[in-house]
């Protein structure tokens, strides 16, 4: 009986060493997981960003038709044509590194994340329709 009774507590100690092991190795993955799902939520509103950063030269819809736009020949971010020939990696990389320098379009590498500027390609610049301004996101119920 005795050989039993040894068997036994081994392997309720067998049994509880391998749960403590399991509790730790969710415990870690859940804790690696967390911050990396919370990184995905943008921290900018974007279109902010766009009317005080960008409509300067490109107009409040983004057809580049305000006077600083025509002057600095600010591209017609309308353009069904310039969009068609134009790729997402493009445009990221412009916004984030400018133009000529940063004389011809500043750069916003400090500014906007790489997520962030695709996220103004593909929800702002893809959207913008002449006529239609670029606002900011009004959030909660008095808009603030």
């Amino acid at each position: 009986m005795k050989k039993l009774n040894a068997t036994d507590s081994r392997l309720t100690e067998l049994r509880n060493t391998t749960r403590t092991i399991s509790l730790m190795f969710v415990l870690i993955i859940t804790v690696a997981v967390a911050p990396a799902l919370a990184n995905e939520v943008p921290s900018k509103d974007l279109q902010l960003f766009y009317q005080q950063n960008c409509s300067g030269c490109h107009g409040l819809d983004g057809a580049a038709i305000s006077p600083d736009g025509k002057k600095l020949s600010g591209q017609d971010l309308t353009d069904q044509s310039w969009q068609q020939s134009t790729s997402d990696e493009k445009m990221v990389k412009v916004i984030l590194k400018g133009k000529f320098f940063g004389m011809a379009m500043p750069k916003f590498k400090n500014d906007l994340s790489k997520d962030e500027a695709q996220l103004m390609v593909t929800d702002i610049i893809r959207q913008s329709a002449k006529g239609k301004v670029i606002e900011p996101e009004v959030t909660g119920a008095n808009g603030g």
